[in-house]
């Protein structure tokens, strides 16, 4: 039996890890944006990354931006696992 597969969002929500990185420079690094990605299954990212025809992830903004501004502390991939120094 097949899974459903979630309704997609409008394309204009819709962004590849790089424009995503680009647009919330700010938020996070293209590097910790992919390592989110890659444990999508484990952080409960996965109901906002779509799998497109091309291979390439896309990720719906606003569902990654709620998933990540409800995560606390170390849980949220922008955290150094070190203390920074100043």
């Amino acid at each position: 039996m097949n899974p459903i597969a979630p309704a997609m969002p409008p394309t204009t929500e819709l962004f590849t890890k790089a424009q995503l990185a680009a647009r919330h420079s700010h938020l996070l690094s293209a590097n910790r944006l992919v390592w989110a990605l890659r444990r999508r299954t484990v952080n409960g990212l996965s109901g906002a990354v779509f799998d497109s025809p091309c291979g390439e992830l896309l990720i719906h903004e606003p569902a990654f931006l709620a998933w990540f501004l409800g995560l606390k502390g170390r849980a949220k991939p922008r955290v150094a696992r070190r203390g920074r120094h100043a």
